[in-house]
C-alpha cells in the first residue's frame, strides 16, 4: 500500500505538467503531437509496471485532445484574419479581368494598378469603363490616367456632364482621344475656365463655332492658357 501511495504522488506531480510546459517543450504547433506521445511514453515510464491503470481520474488522451482542439482553434483564427485580404485579392483579380476584357495589355493594367494614391479598385474600373464607352482607346485611356490621377477621383456623374459638354463643343468620340491624349485635364478644370477659353475664341478672336471646335481638336493645349492673354497670342501668330 505503501508503495502504491508514493505512486500516486508521483502520478499527481507529473499531471500538472500544464499548457505552459507543453508549449516550451512544442515550439511550433507541427511538433504538438510528436512532443505529446513524448510526455505519455514519460507517465508510462513513471508507473512503474502499470499499476496506475486502475485510478479512474488518470486520462492521459485528454491532452491529446486538448492540443489539437488548440491547433484547430488557431487555424480558424488565422483563417478569419486572412478574410479581408482574400476579399481584397478577390477584387484585384475582377479588376484585372475586366481590364483584359476591354482590350488593356498585361503592361497596361500594371502601369494602371501601379498608379499613386492607389483608388479603390471599383472606382478605377467605374472610370475607366467611362471613359471607354466615350470611345477612348486603352492606350489614351492609360496614358491620360498616369498624366492626371485626379481623374480617378471623380464622381461618375461628373464625367457624364463633362463628356455631354464637350460634345456640344464638337469634341465627341473621335476628336476626345486626341484631347483626352494631350490634354487630360480638361475633365478635371473648372467649367467656368473652360467658358472662359471658348469665350474669348469666339468673340475676341472672331472664331466660328466650327474654327473653335477644330482648335481644341488639334491645339488642346489652348485650354491651358490664360484667357487674358489668349486674344493677343493669337494676333501675334496671325501677323506673323
Amino acid at each position: 500500500m505503501a508503495a502504491l501511495g508514493r505512486q500516486v504522488l508521483d502520478w499527481h506531480r507529473l499531471i500538472p505538467l500544464s499548457w505552459a510546459s507543453i508549449l516550451r517543450q512544442t515550439p511550433h504547433f507541427g511538433e504538438q503531437k510528436r512532443a505529446t506521445a513524448s510526455l505519455l511514453r514519460k507517465l508510462t515510464t513513471a508507473s512503474s509496471g502499470g499499476a496506475l491503470k486502475g485510478l479512474p481520474h488518470v486520462q492521459p488522451r485528454k491532452y491529446v485532445q486538448e492540443l489539437e482542439c488548440g491547433t484547430s482553434l488557431t487555424q480558424c483564427l488565422l483563417e478569419k484574419q486572412r478574410a479581408p485580404v482574400d476579399g481584397g485579392s478577390s477584387e484585384r483579380e475582377e479588376l484585372i479581368s475586366s481590364l483584359l476584357d476591354m482590350g488593356f495589355t498585361d503592361v497596361h493594367v500594371q502601369e494602371l494598378l501601379s498608379i499613386q494614391p492607389s483608388p479603390h479598385p471599383q472606382q478605377l474600373l467605374a472610370i475607366v469603363s467611362k471613359l471607354i464607352l466615350l470611345g477612348v482607346n486603352p492606350e489614351p485611356v492609360c496614358v491620360a490616367l498616369k498624366k492626371s490621377p485626379q481623374l480617378l477621383k471623380l464622381p461618375i456623374m461628373h464625367m457624364e456632364k463633362r463628356s455631354s459638354y464637350l460634345r456640344k463643343l464638337g469634341i465627341g468620340e473621335g476628336k476626345l482621344k486626341r484631347v483626352l491624349h494631350c490634354c487630360p485635364e480638361i475633365f478635371t478644370m473648372h467649367q467656368r475656365d473652360i467658358d472662359r477659353i471658348v469665350k474669348v475664341l469666339r468673340e475676341k478672336c472672331l472664331f466660328t463655332v466650327q474654327q473653335v471646335t477644330e482648335i481644341l481638336h488639334r491645339c488642346p493645349y489652348v485650354l491651358r492658357e490664360d484667357p487674358g492673354e489668349l486674344e493677343y497670342k493669337f494676333q501675334v501668330r496671325v501677323a506673323e
